[in-house]
């Protein structure tokens, strides 16, 4: 579980991104907006936050609590707006997908070795190891994911209540 801080201030600026996608009616594979946060905190000097989200519920001039990692770039997991009582969790909302494009990637090749090393006792095996592969990675990063949505709902609910 990662160590997570809390960022309190004011919102400075507030811009919001959205990305244009060159294929017509596909989905993009991950969020295609995305805001940049600009907190100023009652000590200190401004800092610059970036979040890959469709939503945000603040504007330039609220009070809020971000949510981050402890990185050396932090990764915005949760806002508390203290201006409307509001908040969200992003670890919720806006999940990254069970699966990632590189083991896709990685299949073909995998197969290949496969058949180079074993023949066609390996093509054969091949195919219920890819699946059994694929289903632990994917429930593997979903029980993760609501461990970690989990923790940042009780860290929300901490600031909530300051």
């Amino acid at each position: 579980m990662p160590t997570l801080q809390t960022i309190r201030g004011r919102i400075v600026d507030l811009r919001r991104h959205t990305n244009v996608h060159l294929l017509y009616g596909h989905r993009p594979l991950g969020p295609s907006d995305r805001y940049e946060l600009w907190i100023k905190p009652i000590e200190g000097k401004e800092r610059k936050f970036t979040v890959n989200t469709r939503t945000m519920p603040a504007r330039r001039g609220h009070e809020v609590s971000l949510i981050v990692t402890t990185n050396k770039l932090p990764r915005v997991l949760g806002l508390v707006n203290r201006s409307t009582i509001d908040g969200v969790n992003y670890a919720r909302t806006d999940a990254p997908s069970l699966l990632r494009v590189w083991e896709f990637v990685m299949l073909p090749v995998a197969f290949l070795g496969a058949a180079i090393l074993w023949g066609s006792i390996g093509m054969v095996l091949f195919v219920p190891t890819a699946v059994v592969y694929l289903l632990v990675a994917a429930i593997g990063r979903a029980v993760l994911r609501g461990r970690l949505a989990r923790h940042v709902d009780r860290v929300i609910n901490a600031e909530a209540r300051r």
